[in-house]
C-alpha cells in the first residue's frame, strides 16, 4: 500500500508538497499523505501529512501550535449512566471553572500589567510552569493530583526532555513574556474550532484479547478530546517561525515582539542571521541546522512545547474526574498522543528529524485512536512494520466523511444521535449519526498497510465545543 503523495485530488494540496519539494532539499524519505489528507487555508503543510529531514529543523513542516493533540480516557462508567441529565450537569460542571474569555483589549493590558485574570482552581503559579515545561505530564500529575500510573499511558510518559537536557534549558532564552503570562490559565480547557470532547460508548469489539488488557468492555463510556497544546505551544510556534496563520493584526504585534526577543540580548545579536532567516525571513521554509547553536535552541523550544501539550491534556483529566456527576466513577488515559509535532527519530538506523502534520506516532502494541465525525470512532492496535507512512497514522477521518457524504456514499443515520453541548447556548442539540463508510475509507486503507489492526468501535453520545 503506497501513501505516496502524488496524483493527489485536491489542487491546493498538491500545490504545498510542490513547494515543499522545491525548497527543502534536506528531505531524507519519501513524503507521506496519509488517507484523510486534506486542504486547510493558513498552513503551509497539509494536514495529515508526514516529512524527514536529515541534520535539519523545519516549523513550517507542521502546525505552529505544536502538541495539539488526541486523548482517549476511560471510565468506569457504562451506556446506562449516560443520559441527557448526566450530560447537562456534566457540561456545567466543567465549565464552572472556567472564566470568560478575555478580549484583545484585555489581553494587551495584561501583557503591560495593567490587568489581572480571576483566577480559577487548575491555574496555575510560575513554579508549576517552570515544572510543566521541563518534566511535562509528571508535572501535571503533581499539580492536580492524578495517579502517576495514568502517566505512563502518554507516549513519552508525557515528557521528551532527558534528564540531560533538562539541566540544559534556560528557560528565559526560549520562553517569550506572553507565555509566562498567559500559559498559567487554562490549563485543560480548549473546546474552540475543531477542537472537541466527545462522550462515546463501546458498541462493537472487534479484537477481545486487546480490548480485555486495556481494560475495555462493550458499553463502556470512553472520552475522545482533540485538542491541548494551550497558550504555551500557540505562543512559542509563532515566535519560533513565521506562520501564515497569524491574523494581520498579529503579524504586526509579533514582528516587533519577536525582534525583541530574539535580538535583545548579545547571543541573539551574535546569532543574527540564523534568528532572521528561521522566524523572519519570507523564504518558503526556511531549514535551521539541527546541531547549530539556534539548532539547539529550536529543538528545546519545540520540546518544552510538547511537554506542556502533555501537561494540558492530563489537566484535562482532572477536569473530567471533577466534572463526572458520578463522584465515584474511575477516569483514567487509555493512550495520549500529539499530532503535531517534530522529534528525532530512528528510522532505518538513520537519525532524522520527523515533522508530523495532523498525524500521530504509531508505537508497535499501543493504541492507535482514529476519530469519526457523526459516525463510529475507531481504536486500533499499532503494528510492529510501519516504515510506509515512517510510523504515523491519521487521528481522525472527518474530511472524508464530509466528503463520503457529499458524493452521498453514506447516507442519515436515523437511528442514533450525538447530544451537543455549547457553552453559549442554554439548551443541547441533537446532531443525527451518518452511516460510516468514510471511516471505514480511511482505516481499511491502514489496516491493509499492516499499521493497525482493529480492536474497538465506539459509538458517540455525547460532544462538547465552543470556548
Amino acid at each position: 500500500m503506497s501513501f505516496s503523495c502524488n496524483n493527489l485530488p485536491f489542487p491546493e494540496v498538491a500545490g504545498k508538497i510542490n513547494l515543499i519539494r522545491t525548497h527543502v532539499p534536506s528531505l531524507a524519505r519519501p513524503l507521506v499523505c496519509l488517507p484523510n489528507i486534506h486542504p486547510k487555508a493558513g498552513l503551509e503543510s497539509p494536514p495529515q501529512f508526514v516529512a524527514a529531514t536529515k541534520g535539519t529543523i523545519v516549523p513550517q513542516l507542521t502546525a505552529p501550535a505544536m502538541n495539539c493533540g488526541m486523548s482517549v480516557y476511560k471510565t468506569s462508567l457504562t451506556k446506562d449512566d449516560f443520559s441527557e441529565e448526566f450530560f447537562k450537569q456534566f457540561a456545567a460542571n466543567l465549565r464552572a471553572g472556567v472564566r470568560p474569555w478575555l478580549t484583545r483589549w484585555q489581553t494587551i493590558l495584561q501583557w503591560v500589567g495593567l490587568y489581572k485574570r480571576p483566577k480559577t482552581p487548575y491555574d496555575l503559579s510560575k513554579e508549576d510552569l517552570i515544572d510543566m515545561f521541563l518534566h511535562g505530564a509528571p508535572a501535571a500529575a503533581r499539580r492536580y493530583n492524578i495517579a502517576t500510573s495514568d502517566v505512563i499511558n502518554m507516549e513519552y510518559g508525557g515528557c521528551v526532555l532527558s534528564e540531560e537536557e533538562k539541566q540544559a534549558v534556560h528557560l528565559p532564552h526560549l520562553v517569550p513574556r506572553s507565555a509566562w503570562i498567559n500559559s498559567r490559565h487554562e490549563m485543560g480547557y480548549n473546546f474552540g474550532g475543531n477542537h472537541f470532547l466527545e462522550f462515546h460508548y463501546v458498541e462493537e469489539i472487534k479484537n477481545e484479547e486487546v480490548a480485555r488488557s486495556w481494560g475495555i468492555q462493550k458499553n463502556q463510556i470512553l472520552l475522545f478530546y482533540h485538542g491541548g497544546g494551550g497558550h504555551a505551544t500557540y505562543h512559542l510556534g509563532r515566535y519560533f517561525g513565521r506562520r501564515e496563520k497569524n491574523t494581520p493584526f498579529e503579524k504586526v504585534a509579533l514582528f516587533w515582539l519577536k525582534l525583541f526577543f530574539h535580538f535583545g540580548s548579545w547571543d541573539g545579536i551574535k546569532n543574527f542571521h540564523m534568528r532572521w532567516q528561521a522566524y523572519f525571513s519570507r523564504i518558503p521554509f526556511p531549514a535551521t541546522m539541527h546541531n547549530s547553536t539556534e539548532g539547539k535552541r529550536l529543538v528545546r523550544s519545540i520540546k518544552i512545547a510538547l511537554n506542556y501539550g502533555y501537561a494540558f491534556r492530563a489537566a484535562l483529566l482532572r477536569r473530567i474526574i471533577d466534572a463526572v456527576p458520578h463522584k465515584n466513577a474511575a477516569v483514567s488515559f487509555l493512550w495520549d498522543a500529539a499530532h503535531n509535532s517534530i522529534m528525532e527519530e530512528e528510522i532505518d538506523d538513520e537519525q532524522l528529524m520527523v515533522h508530523r502534520q495532523d498525524a500521530v506516532r504509531v508505537f508497535s502494541e499501543k493504541p492507535v485512536m482514529i476519530a469519526g465525525f457523526n459516525t463510529l470512532s475507531y481504536i486500533g492496535i499499532g503494528q510492529e512494520h510501519t516504515e510506509a507512512t515512517i510510523y504515523s497514522a491519521t487521528p481522525s477521518a472527518g474530511k472524508t466523511i464530509v466528503r463520503f457524504e457529499k458524493e452521498e456514499k453514506s447516507k442519515p443515520d436515523f437511528s442514533h444521535y450525538t447530544l451537543v453541548s455549547k457553552r453559549k447556548e442554554t439548551e443541547l442539540k441533537r446532531e443525527l449519526h451518518k452511516t460510516s463508510e468514510g471511516l471505514f475509507a480511511v482505516t481499511e486503507e491502514l489496516e491493509k498497510a499492516s499499521i493497525v489492526k482493529p480492536v474497538v468501535y465506539l459509538r458517540p453520545v455525547g460532544l462538547i465545543k465552543g470556548h
